[in-house]
């Protein structure tokens, strides 16, 4: 009896661990307190995709993105990190930045500006844009995607 009462409360703690509910990593988030990672493809060339975290936890920055670039057969990885010039707060969750890249040695250190919309926290929506209008950051497309598959296929980029 004491055996049996012993395996079916060992038995019912064992399911509740592995059947408790996925929520995505800001799910109790509000925009006082948040962090979303976000799958990017890099200024609409389909072959450079990213890691963007966009957080606002100290001492790190607010924007920070790590880009994956192929080139043959080796990928090459670059870190970048934004300077928030503004943030309006749209609507919960849905941001309007405008940001700076710090250590962009490609660009020309010129302002970005875009709408990061993470109310949904299952398919967050990115599009930010240079000065003269080009798109800088998105999510990532179906090539995106389907060039992190072939060569990275164990990172995860996020959402």
């Amino acid at each position: 009896m004491k055996a049996s009462v012993v395996c079916w409360v060992l038995g019912f703690l064992i399911v509740a661990l592995f059947i408790k509910p996925v929520y995505s990593q800001n799910v109790l988030n509000s925009d006082k307190d948040y962090s979303v990672v976000i799958a990017v493809t890099i200024n609409e060339n389909e072959h450079i995709v990213g890691k963007l975290e966009y957080s606002n936890h100290d001492p790190q920055f607010p924007l920070q993105l790590v880009t994956f670039n192929s080139i043959g057969v080796v990928i090459h990885v670059e870190p970048y990190v934004f300077e928030l010039l503004e943030k309006t707060i749209i609507s919960k969750n849905v941001h309007r930045i405008r940001l700076r890249p710090v250590n962009d040695k490609y660009g020309d250190g010129s302002e970005i500006i875009g709408t990061i919309d993470f109310s949904n926290e299952i398919e967050p929506k990115i599009r930010l844009v240079n000065q003269n209008g080009f798109t800088y950051i998105r999510n990532i497309s179906e090539k995106g995607k389907a060039m992190h598959m072939k060569y990275l296929p164990k990172v995860w980029l996020g959402q």
